[in-house]
């Protein structure tokens, strides 16, 4: 159940909103205006390209990481296969 309190600060929001309405819409609407005004067209265009060239990069930077793992764990690999081989290679020498 809703408290008393905030029933009646709900009553006096809105009645201080539609008294200072008035006021305030002229105010919002100057401040809005002028973004009203601007060429909408080459901002989007600016923003597409930007963003074109965004995912490009990021495209090669992923790349670039791909291969770079590859490489890593090939090498790993190779170094694993090395130790391998070496291991089995060595005669086993017990006690006598």
């Amino acid at each position: 159940m809703a408290s008393k309190y905030g029933f009646a600060v709900g009553i006096a929001v809105g009645i201080g909103a539609k008294w200072l309405a008035p006021y305030v819409a002229p105010v919002l609407g100057a401040l809005v205006s002028p973004l009203t005004r601007l060429e909408m067209k080459p901002l989007a265009k600016a923003g597409i390209k930007a963003g074109w060239v965004g995912m490009e990069r990021s495209r090669e930077f992923f790349a670039y990481l791909g291969e770079t793992v590859q490489d890593v764990l090939a090498e790993a690999r190779a170094e694993l296969v090395r130790d391998e081989l070496a291991s089995v290679d060595k005669p086993v020498v017990g006690p006598s």
